[in-house]
């Protein structure tokens, strides 16, 4: 009883009192959530660096690849180039030895022309005319053959 007696008769001190505990109370508060946002600030400045440094790495890896994907892309290429000159030079070589069968097949269909009898005759240049005929057809698919093979080979090798 003595203390509500006190109480009542100091209620403005206890007031007092109470809320300087109440001001004491939001002032750490409020010194806790300043210590936090700074915690907070910290981490999303190191977050941030870190991302920065993520993005760096990325863009160097990217571009080292870039710069591997092309150098691949440039020996493909090359290497195509080099595979259709052969390509052509054996086409040339083919061609030259088809012209050299041709002359050797004229040659000798004049010198059975000589010959006495007529169905020899015309069934050596039948032969001929079939013959050569079969080897510009094979020439001309042996190149395009040799072509499809370089060019399947150059998108083979020149994907990633």
């Amino acid at each position: 009883m003595m203390q509500l007696y006190v109480l009542l008769k100091f209620w403005r001190e206890c007031i007092i009192v109470v809320l300087a505990f109440l001001l004491l109370i939001c002032l750490f508060i409020q010194n806790h959530q300043a210590a936090e946002i700074k915690d907070q600030k910290k981490l999303h400045t190191d977050y941030v660096a870190a991302q920065q440094l993520s993005i760096a790495k990325a863009k160097a890896d990217a571009t080292i690849q870039e710069k591997v994907w092309a150098e691949q892309t440039t020996k493909v290429e090359q290497n195509y180039n080099v595979k259709i000159k052969q390509i052509q030079s054996d086409a040339i070589a083919a061609q030259s030895s088809a012209n050299s069968m041709s002359k050797q097949l004229a040659d000798a269909k004049q010198r059975l022309s000589a010959a006495t009898k007529e169905t020899v005759i015309e069934y050596t240049n039948t032969s001929g005319d079939i013959l050569e005929s079969c080897i510009s057809e094979y020439r001309k698919v042996a190149q395009k053959a040799d072509e499809h093979a370089a060019d399947a080979e150059r998108l083979s090798n020149a994907w990633p």
